[in-house]
């Protein structure tokens, strides 16, 4: 996979930065790089650059991850601009966006019209996303979609209740059954299988860690348990069968690597013909594995408004300073 590292370790560092223990959870690493790379396009002052740098975005291994998800017949995704001012859109930007994205900006109008698209690109798993568009100028979504058989499917004869230990209660699953040949290999930290899907590049990892506390649970998610070297051999996999809904807001994620900037000011005044800062980031996923195969989808959401000029009215008592670069020669209130 061209850009496995690069998505690999964010997913690694995330591991420790969302919650991944409380409740079933989500997440889509690619979804978020991708929306970003979006952004990058829209500017590249330094709130931009800071944003690249701090999580690592590298834009040639993204690029080449899309276009061979692009030719996978069980992978679909898109993007897009909608722009409360569409008029004052550049042109060139226009023509950027149609030739690397497929995007043509749209007119901003409402949450509607934002969730519409958003159940539209991802088969309807994932009907809203934003329930409102006030106040916000321009909102960058990218949406995944994805939906496979098993290669191997499991027998649904096989499938049992059985117990689920999870770290706060115990709950009876469908457990399904499945023994032949596997990918599977043994770390110092976990077991991990891999299952392939039919007609598709993507395949699905099992990491089950080998102990039991929530801190080894976030630690097997590694680059040794992520990128593994695996060997043929015949295994007996008990999996549940499951369904993940999440929604995050990114902010904070972002913040915690160090990106600040464009919550504060971002230059798009060459592409977007204004000032903007990023105002929401979310994040919403959805996943079911069933003796069949699974699906997936995913959509990131980012909401920017204008960013207007810091207002001084001096329509209540103030102090006026006349000050030199020896220090100050007068001091004044000015309270009535």
């Amino acid at each position: 996979m061209p850009n496995a590292s690069a998505l690999n370790q964010h997913t690694q560092k995330v591991a420790g930065m969302l919650d991944f223990t409380s409740k079933s959870t989500c997440y889509s690493p690619f979804s978020l790089m991708h929306a970003i790379l979006l952004l990058t396009k829209c500017s590249n002052d330094t709130s931009i650059q800071e944003l690249v740098q701090k999580l690592e975005l590298n834009e040639a291994q993204i690029q080449d991850f899309v276009a061979q998800l692009k030719k996978d017949a069980s992978v679909a995704f898109a993007s897009n601009i909608f722009d409360r001012n569409i008029l004052g859109v550049n042109e060139d930007f226009k023509k950027l966006m149609l030739k690397q994205y497929d995007v043509v900006p749209e007119q901003l109008m409402s949450a509607a019209q934002i969730n519409s698209w958003c159940a539209k690109h991802t088969n309807n798993q994932i009907k809203e996303i934003v329930d409102s568009v006030e106040g916000m100028e321009t909102v960058l979504i990218s949406a995944i979609h994805f939906k496979a058989a098993w290669d191997f499917k499991f027998n649904t004869q096989l499938t049992c209740k059985m117990l689920f230990n999870g770290f706060t209660k115990e709950s009876e699953v469908n457990m399904m059954n499945a023994k032949f040949k596997m990918d599977y290999v043994k770390t110092r930290t976990a077991q991990v299988v891999r299952l392939p899907y039919c007609n598709s590049t993507l395949s699905a990892y099992i990491i089950l860690p080998l102990a039991k506390s929530q801190k080894d649970f976030k630690d097997a998610l590694s680059l040794t348990n992520l990128q593994p070297s695996f060997s043929k051999c015949e295994t007996s996999l008990s999996l549940p069968r499951f369904t993940v809904s999440s929604s995050f807001n990114l902010e904070d994620l972002l913040q915690q690597f160090g990106a600040s900037q464009i919550f504060n000011s971002i230059d798009c005044a060459q592409t977007l013909n204004k000032q903007l800062k990023m105002q929401k980031i979310i994040q919403k996923t959805f996943i079911e594995t069933n003796e069949n195969g699974t699906e997936a989808a995913a959509v990131t959401t980012m909401l920017a408004s204008s960013c207007s000029p810091e207002k001084v009215v001096c329509d209540r008592p103030f102090w006026f300073v006349l000050s030199g670069a020896g220090g100050i020669v007068f001091v004044s209130s000015v309270v009535e």
